[in-house]
């Protein structure tokens, strides 16, 4: 694969958790879980897809990533990410003026890379 394909991958991975740490905030969908677990998921795979368990795309949305990337993202947040951690990079993409360039963590970033290169 080459670098110029590489790199949109990487940024829609990003968006992808970004949207998917950020969204259960704005939009109130569950109180914020406290740990990883079926919430969590299920307010991450939302942002994360842009799409409804059952697969239905929310009236204004659209979809954003893969159920396969945005699962191979969460599961490796759940195994190698403390949830504390994934929390404070959440709560800093929520304070975030949007299309901001954030700062990534290396272990997260090392997951989304993994993911969205098909390497995982």
């Amino acid at each position: 694969m080459s670098h110029s394909q590489t790199r949109p991958t990487r940024v829609l991975a990003l968006v992808a958790i970004v949207v998917g740490m950020v969204l259960p905030l704005a939009c109130g969908v569950n109180p914020q879980p406290k740990e990883y677990g079926d919430d969590y998921r299920a307010n991450f795979m939302l942002g994360c897809t842009g799409r409804e368990p059952n697969g239905d795309v929310p009236d204004g949305g659209e979809v954003l990533a893969s159920n396969k990337v945005c699962a191979c993202i969460y599961d490796g947040l759940e195994e190698t990410v403390p949830f504390d951690e994934a929390k404070d990079f959440e709560d800093k993409q929520s304070k975030a003026e949007s299309g901001a360039d954030i700062e990534v963590p290396k272990n997260i970033q090392s997951i989304i890379d993994g993911c969205a290169g098909g390497s995982s």
